[in-house]
């Protein structure tokens, strides 16, 4: 049982106790009603087994994170685990109760509104799929529900990125690990946004052009050679240290929350490939033929293929330039406005 292998730091009182200061203040009231719930009935569990000393050391602390489908907590091993020795800092992402049933309800309601907005004849919103990119979403979302998942990721992601010095994801204790609990180890550093909002002798410019190149390195390497993409990447996902086993102690970004991964297939990998391979040659005509003949559904006549690869040939042209992975964010957003 994870709760008898862990000791938590600091337990929810009940009471609206202030002691913690306003930041503990804060996390107690953000914890909410499902963080209590699942502490009261950890309590059950552990008043029914007569084991109240160890009751206190297992009930759930103030979250250090929380989001839509779990909160995290910091905590550290009573024994030794594996090559772990006892006290070693872990994180325990704890899932919210009832969090499949409230999911499934809610892509069952999207997929029916969708299917109503699809069949209004006058409408003509076929040609945007809306079923079928809520199924798509589905079968994303779905897997990240089964935290074993997000440790199989983690696996796979610190096999893609073995060796490498200057990016890490945190080591998953698996045989801690259920569907609803993901046992890690805690990686210590700093939030990504102290480098973007902050400039001083410690966050300065060169970091931030030092930390972009490792993310744009790593996000390309995901997409061109192991065709797995952290698919929840932004700021609150990616910690900061410096890695002191490495000569001069470069900088590093641990990438967490893997829960959400994008893996498209050996041919669909392939079209990607080739479609951004044109568009990184400014061959816009060729990358706007690829994107239609790999579509799923076409309704386009062969006037409208043609304005379209146009189209995409006059963004290549009029940015011609600026470096194509600078501006594929405006180069996508005029593409869905053609």
């Amino acid at each position: 049982d994870w709760r008898k292998l862990l000791s938590f730091d600091r337990i929810i009182e009940d009471d609206d106790d202030e002691s913690d200061g306003a930041e503990g203040g804060r996390l107690k009231r953000t914890g909410g009603a499902a963080n209590r719930e699942r502490q009261k009935r950890l309590e059950r569990q552990e008043t029914k087994s007569k084991s109240t000393a160890s009751s206190a050391a297992a009930a759930p602390t103030i979250p250090i994170g929380s989001g839509c489908v779990a909160q995290v907590y910091k905590a550290r091993l009573c024994s030794s685990h594996g090559l772990n020795p006892a006290g070693t800092s872990v994180a325990v992402k704890v899932q919210h109760p009832r969090i499949l049933e409230k999911v499934c309800l809610d892509f069952y309601l999207l997929n029916k509104f969708a299917s109503f907005l699809e069949y209004i004849p006058y409408l003509n919103l076929d040609y945007l799929s809306m079923k079928d990119s809520v199924d798509q979403f589905r079968d994303i979302m779905l897997p990240q529900l089964d935290l074993r998942v997000e440790a199989h990721n983690l696996q796979r992601f610190r096999r893609d990125f073995d060796g490498e010095t200057q990016i890490a994801f945190p080591e998953p204790l698996v045989e801690l690990t259920s569907r609803e609990v993901l046992v890690e180890k805690f990686v210590e550093g700093e939030p990504m946004l102290n480098f973007v909002l902050k400039e001083d002798e410690t966050h300065s410019k060169k970091d931030r052009e030092e930390l972009a190149r490792i993310g744009l390195e790593t996000v390309m390497k995901m997409i061109f050679l192991h065709d797995f993409v952290h698919a929840d990447l932004h700021p609150g996902n990616m910690i900061v240290d410096r890695n002191k086993s490495v000569r001069g102690s470069p900088l590093r970004i641990h990438m967490i929350d893997c829960g959400l991964t994008v893996e498209l297939g050996e041919t669909d990998h392939k079209n990607l490939v080739k479609i951004l391979g044109s568009l990184i040659k400014r061959d816009g005509h060729g990358a706007g033929k690829l994107m239609v003949d790999t579509a799923k559904k076409c309704q386009a006549t062969e006037l409208d293929v043609e304005l379209f690869c146009r189209g995409i040939q006059k963004i290549c042209d009029d940015d011609e330039e600026n470096n194509f992975l600078e501006s594929v964010g405006d180069y996508i957003t005029d593409i869905c406005y053609m």
